[in-house]
């Protein structure tokens, strides 16, 4: 492994000590977190990128564009507000830029970068939708739309809710998760052109999940993996399925999947998986979840084991940067 490569990660900061504290303080205690890894692909202590300020509120979703060198990041905000926003800063934490403001966008969950078209896709939880932007924040448009978030019924409906998206620029297409409540087997995961204006037509291409969170797509081998947060034993899972050329359908001559569904739980048994990113150099995935723990495995799913744990951390989104 080259000795550049690092892991990001982000804690989300809900798991410190909350006795006496305002809402606006607990919020404020996200923190971008830097691992160095040694040669095993294990993470040494952490280094601080940032961490308990404003610009770091409830951090969840995290990317890196090699061609700019540059991180980017969502903040939920509080979730209940329109207060979310995206950043972007160097792999180093300096150089600390505003790419959505406040307001612009409700609550951002996972982003995926298309590095390609110098676009960021991002997935707005409470706000119902799937936007996209340029790299410097311009250009923000609405692709997916759920309703409309200001109608309270509407918003209180969480199989409307968009948390996770990936792109794929190779086959021209977007994927994204709509969780439902919690543990309720009512997960979605679908796609849609990138190409085009307005709002998308989109392709259902799973249903009936735990409870679909982060989403990556492996462009070389056309398969979609995702973390899962829902009810054991199906949930707390990683996950893969194989998908046709047209990356539109599942390939049912692909993986063998886990009976009763149309994919295959590869890993169980994590602690509220969210991020994930894949170690291709090395055929290694790590898994962050809100428990305080970062996981690593092969591709096949053998071989997990804790690389770091810490109880007052809840991690969400992770990246490699190399």
């Amino acid at each position: 492994m080259a000795a550049s490569k690092t892991l990001i990660a982000l804690d989300v900061g809900l798991s410190k000590p909350i006795r006496g504290l305002p809402m606006s303080d607990i919020i404020s205690r996200g923190e971008i977190l830097r691992f160095s890894l040694d040669d095993s692909n294990e993470p040494t202590q952490p280094s601080l990128l940032l961490s308990d300020t404003p610009q770091v509120a409830l951090p969840d979703g995290v990317v890196y564009s090699k061609k700019k060198d540059l991180l980017y990041y969502t903040n939920m905000g509080v979730p209940p507000l329109n207060d979310g926003s995206v950043y972007s800063l160097c792999p180093d934490g300096s150089d600390l830029q505003v790419v959505l403001s406040k307001g612009q966008i409700h609550t951002p969950k996972q982003l995926a970068l298309d590095d390609t078209n110098d676009k960021l896709y991002i997935s707005d939880r409470e706000g119902l939708r799937v936007l996209r932007c340029n790299l410097d924040g311009s250009e923000l448009e609405v692709l997916i739309e759920n309703g409309d978030f200001h109608d309270a019924a509407v918003n209180r409906d969480q199989t409307r809710w968009c948390v996770g998206i990936t792109v794929s620029p190779r086959r021209g297409l977007f994927y994204w998760t709509q969780k439902g409540p919690s543990k309720s087997n009512t997960g979605r995961i679908f796609c849609a052109s990138i190409e085009g204006s307005g709002l998308r037509q989109r392709t259902l291409l799973l249903q009936n999940l735990p409870e679909p969170i982060d989403l990556e797509i492996d462009e070389a081998t056309n398969t979609l993996y995702w973390t899962d947060r829902g009810e054991l034993p199906y949930g707390n899972t990683f996950n893969r399925v194989k998908l046709e050329e047209s990356g539109t359908r599942i390939d049912s001559g692909g993986f063998v999947p886990t009976p009763g569904f149309q994919h295959e739980i590869i890993v169980q048994n994590f602690k509220e998986a969210i991020g994930l990113c894949h170690d291709k150099d090395n055929k290694r995935w790590y898994v962050a979840d809100m428990g305080g723990t970062i996981w690593f495995f092969d591709e096949d799913g053998g071989d997990k084991v804790s690389v770091f744990s810490d109880e007052s951390r809840s991690f969400t989104g992770i990246v490699l940067v190399s």
